[in-house]
């Protein structure tokens, strides 16, 4: 990864060319291009260079420096050559010049930029500059347990405009989560982000300002085009913007103590607030945070072309229990899985198993220690083989209520054709029509495998079910009243 943002770094900020990365890199030309081209990975204002003899092109210097500064916060594959300048300023502006003036300004234009940019040392407050840090606080469930949260805050020194999101953790998808979160609420990416060294970023401290990435920080950071600045250690001073920020917000947001079922409902609820909340007037300046983050906002970076898919791999061996432990818990799949390796994909909120490319099944993901999460559904396959053991396993109050019941009344060769119907049940995707099934085979007073198989399929494929019998005329009313007598003779042995 270290050598992808080295050759992504030689392309877009030092513009170099490709031959040129790869006679510095030793790399081909075409492993270059590749890295270099990627864009699926997943500054302040400028002292007047214009010239003293520009005659004819001086009345489209601004318009020419509007180009190459906006040009910063796009891909390079998107920014103005000096061929398109020209011809804009032919088809939209009227210029009349010729093209070597415009090439001799923009080459010193640029030469410009690239030198104030390179010596830039930062102001307190630049625009599209963002602090990012964690802070904690306390909320409840729905059954009113309390738990501890962690609210990531991103603020704008600039404007003193922040957004906070929250999560239960602060691990690197929570992290990257948030960030891409706020990022798509507010329409851009900050050209630099500064945090502390946090563990999901930072892989390696390395000799003074210099760190190795983690692997899924890297990522999003080449995806989105941000540059990060890493605090010194104990040096939260270095971030006193988002500092104050956390306490704010948490203090404003977070008070009274929330309770919070839906993290992603209420994630969306705190970026409208975080927006309401920008009205008030700047701490220093005479307008508003709204107001200047309106000018800074400006000065983002464009979104990604793609997307980014937020998660990692994790390979797990599954336990002889069926069991994959991922973070501490106890995830339940099949004991049929028992000693193969299986891969985890982890989200924020949720975790994906695969095995041999095949989706299992999707838990959400636990934040507790040592919890076992399990799945009825997942230990159908073992129970079919060993009916007998149903009842006592730890999973058996989470199948359907009736069916709980309706198992408790069969035995040996019955409860394994029951448990084999439920399984194709499940299978075909129809979870919710399990009860469904048994209380309709109820209702006709036929509680057999074969009676309710032919339930479910009726509530499965109505379009199979035979309509009524719609008769064109009134069937005629035949008075038939047999003599039963002869039968009766018959019957008692008097006929002859």
């Amino acid at each position: 990864m270290a050598e992808k943002r080295y050759i992504k770094h030689l392309y877009e900020e030092k513009e170099q060319s490709l031959r040129a990365i790869s006679r510095i890199t030793g790399l081909s030309q075409q492993t270059v291009a590749k890295y270099a081209y990627q864009s699926k990975w997943d500054e302040d204002n400028l002292p007047n260079c214009q010239p003293d003899r520009y005659p004819v092109l001086g009345p489209f210097i601004a318009t020419i420096d509007g180009w190459l500064e906006n040009d910063r916060r796009e891909p390079r594959k998107q920014r103005h050559t000096v061929t398109r300048i020209y011809k804009r300023l032919q088809e939209e502006h009227g210029f009349r010049g010729s093209y070597s003036s415009v090439k001799k300004y923009v080459r010193k234009k640029r030469f410009l930029m690239k030198t104030i940019s390179e010596g830039y040392l930062p102001l307190s407050q630049p625009p599209a500059h963002a602090q990012v840090d964690f802070g904690d606080f306390k909320y409840y469930d729905s059954g009113g347990a309390s738990h501890k949260g962690h609210a990531l805050i991103v603020s704008f020194p600039y404007s003193n405009s922040g957004w906070m999101q929250v999560f239960r953790s602060e691990n690197q998808e929570c992290l990257l989560e948030g960030l891409k979160n706020v990022f798509y609420h507010i329409g851009g990416v900050p050209v630099r982000l500064r945090c502390d060294n946090m563990a999901t970023a930072v892989a390696h401290m390395l000799q003074g300002t210099d760190r190795e990435l983690t692997d899924g920080f890297a990522r999003f950071m080449l995806q989105h085009r941000f540059a990060a600045d890493f605090c010194n250690p104990d040096s939260g001073n270095e971030k006193g913007n988002v500092e104050n920020k956390v306490g704010y917000t948490r203090r404003n947001m977070l008070v009274p103590v929330p309770v919070i079922d839906d993290f992603e409902a209420f994630n969306k609820e705190l970026l409208t607030r975080c927006d309401a909340d920008h009205g008030r007037e700047h701490y220093r300046h005479g307008d508003t945070l709204e107001d200047r983050w309106e000018q800074e906002k400006k000065c983002l970076l464009t979104l990604p072309e793609y997307e980014y898919d937020v998660f990692r791999y994790e390979s797990v061996t599954v336990s002889k229990t069926g069991f994959a432990t991922v973070d501490k818990s106890k995830y339940g799949l099949s004991p049929e899985l028992s000693g193969k390796i299986v891969q985890a994909k982890l989200y924020y909120d949720r975790i994906r198993f695969f095995y041999d490319r095949q989706l299992l099944t999707t838990y959400e993901r636990s934040y507790e220690k040592n919890k076992e999460v399990s799945d009825w559904k997942q230990y159908l396959p073992t129970l079919v083989r060993k009916p007998g053991g149903v009842e006592h396993t730890q999973f058996f109050d989470q199948m359907p209520k009736l069916w709980q019941a309706y198992l408790k009344t069969t035995k040996g060769s019955e409860r394994k054709s029951a448990l084999t119907l439920l399984m194709e049940i499940v299978e075909d995707g129809n979870e919710a029509l399990c009860d469904n099934a048994l209380e309709l085979a109820g209702e006709y007073g036929r509680l057999d495998n074969d009676s309710i198989r032919q339930c479910y399929l009726l509530l499965s494929k109505p379009e199979n079910r035979p309509a009524p019998l719609v008769l064109t005329s009134n069937p005629p009313l035949l008075n038939y009243d047999p003599d039963l007598s002869v039968y009766d003779k018959l019957v008692g042995g008097e006929a002859v």
